[in-house]
């Protein structure tokens, strides 16, 4: 059984802005700061703090991230607590791009029992939950192939069966 979404639809109206700025180091270290601002920030507001973060910084600001926030209630009670109920459960589903070998992964979350081999920790594709997650996600990345899904702890990757 599936847990209870509180999060407006996609469409509603943003309740909050978030900028990240993505930093990397001398050695190859990498880390984020998100920043919230006010909804109506200028682009050449936003430039103008991305600026003077730099300035205070040795590290290379490489990327920022413009992030529109809606926002439900944040209430345990509208999620199960089934086998894997936790959200340091999950599948990770990866995606390839064939010609530019790139990849993305989604992670799955708490996955509803359906979506494992009975109380193995083997991603069962054929249920609905998955594969339709699998087509929504494919619409929106042009030219991805689904190459496998795993169920791990955390985000680790353990000895679990990989499936394609």
């Amino acid at each position: 059984m599936a847990g209870t979404r509180t999060a407006p639809a996609f469409t509603a109206t943003a309740t909050q802005r978030l900028i990240t700025f993505h930093f990397v180091d001398s050695s190859g270290d990498s880390t984020a700061q998100a920043i919230a601002v006010a909804l109506a920030a200028t682009a050449a507001d936003i430039e103008a703090l991305a600026a003077k973060y730099q300035a205070a910084s040795q590290a290379s600001l490489w990327q920022i991230t413009d992030t529109l926030l809606r926002s439900g209630d944040k209430d345990p009670d509208n999620a199960t607590a089934l086998q894997r109920g936790s959200v340091a459960n999950g599948i990770n589903l990866l995606f390839k791009h064939p010609t530019t070998l790139d990849t993305n992964s989604i992670r799955v979350f708490a996955p509803v029992t359906a979506s494992m081999q009975g109380n193995q920790d083997i991603p069962l594709l054929s249920d609905a939950s998955l594969s339709e997650l699998i087509t929504a996600a494919l619409a929106l990345q042009t030219g991805y192939n689904f190459r496998q899904a795993q169920y791990t702890e955390r985000k680790e990757r353990k000895n679990n069966p990989v499936v394609s």
